[in-house]
């Protein structure tokens, strides 16, 4: 389990990989961040998962599960588990997207910015 020190270490070396070319006021959005670094970030995410906190995630495994759910359900009804997925990933990729707005944030504060 990697302490917070060593998760700081590789969350730096995501940092590390973003083009700030020139001044700039405005930070690149998290998608373009994760192209950027995309190694490094997913290096990062496999700290974070081999946590004791958190359970590996497996999004074939989801999908798996959502397709057996959908199969089960009446044919008026399969829609409702598809949209729940999807609502879901939304809903996953909102909270990271304001995780790293926040990061970005604090990181400006703690800069003196």
């Amino acid at each position: 389990m990697a302490d917070r020190d060593e998760l700081t270490e590789l969350a730096e070396a995501c940092a590390a990989r973003i083009d700030l070319d020139g001044a700039r006021r405005l930070e690149p959005g998290f998608s373009d961040v994760e192209e950027q670094c995309e190694d490094e970030y997913e290096a990062l995410l496999q700290a974070v998962h081999e946590d004791e906190l958190f359970a590996p995630v497996d999004i074939a495994h989801q999908e798996g599960l959502v397709e057996r759910i959908a199969a089960a359900l009446p044919e008026a009804d399969r829609q409702l588990i598809v949209e729940l997925a999807d609502n879901h990933a939304r809903h996953v990729w909102m909270q990271q997207e304001g995780a790293y707005l926040l990061g970005v944030a604090v990181g400006r504060r703690l800069a003196g910015e």
